[in-house]
C-alpha cells in the first residue's frame, strides 16, 4: 500500500495472531525494507510488494527496529538471499543473550540469522537514501527508529503506536528509557508516524495529538 512517493506500508491487520507491519522505502538505487515480521508471512508481503509495482530483487538491505520474533523471525529468507540486514548492536547482544528463550515464548525456534552489519546512532545510507538512526531503547535495548528528514517520516518499531506505546516488561524492557526515548523522536518534525503495529499517524497535527495523548496517558506510570 502506497502511502507517499516512496513510502510503502503492509500492516498486520489479523489481531487473531501477533505479527509486525513492515514497510519499504523506496529510493533510487533500491528498496530499504523494515522489520519482515514472522517467517510464515514473508511470502505474502512480497506478493504485496509485486502488486504494488515494487520488484523483491530490488531489496538493497532488511532493516530490524528490533529482534523481537514478530519483527526479527523472517530476516533469513534474505540473508540466506545475500541480501544484507542491519540492527542495533545491543539489540544483538540481547539476542545472543536472552533470544533464545525469548523466541521459545512465541513457540519459535531462535532462527540462525546474523546482521551483516550493525546500525548505530546517526546516518543510514542505502539504496540511494539517507535515513537517520535514532537509537530509542525502553521497549528492547536496541530498539531503533528511522527518520526520513526529506519526508518527515518516522518508522517507530514498538516505541510507540497510534494512541499507545511499546510494552516494557519484556526481558531488557525499561520505562524510564522509553520515556526519554518517546520525548527524543516527538520533537522531530513528522507527518507520518509508521509504527510496528496497528495505524499508521498521518498528518502533522495528528502525529502531534498521539504524542500529547501519549504523554497524559502513559508518561505517569513509565
Amino acid at each position: 500500500m502506497k502511502l507517499l512517493d516512496g513510502v510503502y506500508a503492509y500492516p498486520w491487520t489479523n489481531m487473531m495472531e501477533n505479527n509486525c507491519n513492515t514497510y519499504v522505502l523506496q529510493g533510487p538505487d533500491g528498496l530499504i525494507l523494515i522489520d519482515p515480521g514472522l517467517n510464515r508471512y514473508v511470502p505474502d508481503t512480497i506478493e504485496s510488494l509485486k502488486k504494488d509495482g515494487l520488484n523483491p530483487d530490488d531489496i538493497k538491505l532488511v532493516v530490524c527496529t528490533h529482534c523481537h520474533p514478530d519483527h526479527a523471525d523472517g530476516v533469513s529468507l534474505f540473508t540466506g538471499k545475500k541480501i544484507p540486514a542491519t540492527w542495533h548492536a545491543d539489540e544483538d547482544a540481547f539476542l545472543n543473550d536472552v533470544g533464545r528463550d525469548f523466541f521459545r515464548m512465541f513457540g519459535l525456534t531462535q532462527p540462525a540469522f546474523k546482521a551483516s552489519s550493525f546500525c548505530a546512532e546517526g546516518e543510514l545510507h542505502a539504496a540511494g537514501l539517507t535515513l537517520q538512526i535514532i537509537h530509542a531503547p525502553g521497549h528492547s535495548p536496541g530498539s531503533i527508529c528511522l527518520y526520513w528528514p526529506e519526508k518527515q517520516v518516522m518508522v517507530t518499531g514498538d516505541v510507540v503506536f497510534s494512541s499507545s506505546i511499546g510494552r516494557t516488561d519484556f526481558p531488557g524492557g525499561n520505562s524510564a528509557l522509553l520515556k526519554k526515548s518517546i520525548e527524543r523522536i516527538s520533537a522531530l518534525p513528522t507527518v507520518l508516524v509508521l509504527p510496528g503495529h496497528n495505524e499508521v499517524v498521518e498528518g502533522e497535527d495528528a502525529v502531534k495529538r498521539n504524542y500529547d495523548f501519549i504523554r497524559r496517558s502513559f508518561f505517569s506510570y513509565l
